[in-house]
């Protein structure tokens, strides 16, 4: 894991998600129940497809994302 994370934060709320480990499987999006996640054009993962993006305003820390994650590339903080 790099100390390179990206971060979105909101009010306390924060989720990171480490660029270099992501393999844009999209796991993470489709277990997202407020759909605050999505492909970010920006910010390139591991195999050069877009990263993981997340709208922190929409986000309730329910770690889902985190949790299904083969990669370890996010994570979500309280």
């Amino acid at each position: 894991m790099t100390n390179n994370p990206k971060k979105f934060e909101d009010k306390g709320k924060v989720w990171a998600q480490f660029p270099e480990q992501c393999k844009s499987c999209y796991l993470c999006i489709a277990v997202c129940p407020q759909k605050c996640l999505s492909q970010d054009e920006k910010i390139l993962g591991h195999y050069g497809q877009p990263s993981v993006k997340c709208d922190i305003t929409k986000c309730i820390q329910c770690k889902k994302c985190e949790k299904i994650c083969p990669d370890m590339a996010i994570r979500v903080k309280d």
